[in-house]
């Protein structure tokens, strides 16, 4: 990863400074940002503190919770384990998890990476069931309510929604497929695969030994309160991952190569839903699809544990910018944050 960059795109990085010093100040939780084109990095910068209590400012080495932004890497250990013939996208859930023998174990794991497969999300009743199995659940526990299913929000297939319980559900798929723990796959198959060291998945006791990880913040501008965890903590697959603005690099340089899976299989991750009636939804493997002045992007956003990221990949013009923060109100997301980054760049790259 180069970081040689033009003089001409000085007025853009005072742009994105701009933009950034109308939500953050010296004194209050921050973000870190970084801008990617053809490998080399154009500008990366860091606002606002990492720890407010010390009042330690943020870094762009600090690691941040990318929360849902890390579906796309429970998908990308899916088409590994599909490129090596160890599941089929359309298999049906209870062929990996036969326990759920009744209506969630019928869709399929391309409708589960899709959100089409009708499971249900934390509104509709999981986060109140988890816990009265467990001040601490796990994914065993998601299983365990799951099997109690009846009923699915729609037949699957039918409709787009998300569901974060089909990603925890692939991450357990993935673990009987392979006898690993799911956090254990994504260390061994992607963080080392790809040198990025200063990434991770929970539980994972660095999240509390490593000083360069930020803290994260909720509540509003004039009460920023320290959210220091979540009964949920345990549970992976759906937004576990801890991970730097370069850690992100590496990752996002290896989808442009046969390092992880072949470009083949990793084409279907941009393909849209399909549904029963033949209708598309704009959503692939761990990604949001987009259009942006007539150019194709993916992209994936994440909240949670007070911290919000972004990250948009326009793959045409080979430029990705990413966006972390440690809080998650005051968040400007109208276009999505790290897309209006991306577009300052775009626009002076011709």
């Amino acid at each position: 990863m180069t970081t040689h960059v033009p003089h001409n795109l000085q007025q853009v990085h005072a742009q994105v400074d701009d933009f950034f010093d109308q939500i953050i100040t010296p004194h209050t939780p921050g973000a870190a940002v970084m801008v990617i084109n053809n490998g080399t990095v154009l500008y990366q910068a860091a606002y606002g503190l990492a720890d407010l209590n010390a009042q330690i400012p943020l870094t762009v080495d600090h690691g941040f919770h990318i929360a849902s932004m890390s579906k796309q890497m429970t998908a990308m250990v899916i088409m590994m384990l599909a490129e090596q013939g160890k599941l089929a996208y359309d298999d049906r859930l209870n062929t990996y998890i036969p326990e759920l023998n009744g209506i969630a174990g019928t869709c399929s794991i391309r409708q589960m990476l899709q959100h089409t497969a009708g499971l249900p999300d934390y509104a509709d009743g999981m986060t109140k069931a988890l816990l009265a199995r467990s001040d601490a659940p796990t994914n065993a526990d998601i299983v365990a309510v799951m099997r109690r299913k009846r009923t699915l929000r729609t037949p699957p297939g039918a409709a787009y929604y998300y569901s974060n319980v089909g990603y925890e559900l692939l991450a357990v798929v993935v673990e009987r497929i392979t006898g690993q723990s799911f956090p254990d796959v994504l260390q061994t198959r992607i963080f080392d695969v790809l040198g990025m060291t200063r990434t991770f998945s929970m539980p994972n006791p660095q999240r509390r030994a490593n000083d360069l990880l930020a803290l994260s913040y909720t509540g509003t501008p004039q009460t920023p309160t320290l959210y220091a965890s979540d009964p949920l903590d345990d549970i992976y697959g759906s937004g576990s991952v801890y991970t730097t603005l370069g850690d992100m690099a590496l990752y996002d340089a290896a989808l442009y190569g046969n390092t992880l899976v072949s470009q083949q299989t990793y084409r279907v991750a941009s393909e849209p839903a399909i549904l029963n009636d033949g209708s598309l939804a704009n959503y692939g493997f761990g990604l949001e699809l987009g259009q942006w002045h007539g150019e194709s992007y993916v992209a994936h956003s994440g909240s949670w544990l007070g911290f919000d990221s972004d990250y948009v990949r326009v793959a045409q013009r080979r430029c990705s910018a990413i966006v972390l923060l440690n809080r998650d109100y005051d968040y400007p997301n109208d276009p999505r944050i790290a897309l209006h980054i991306a577009a300052l760049y775009l626009a002076k790259l011709g």
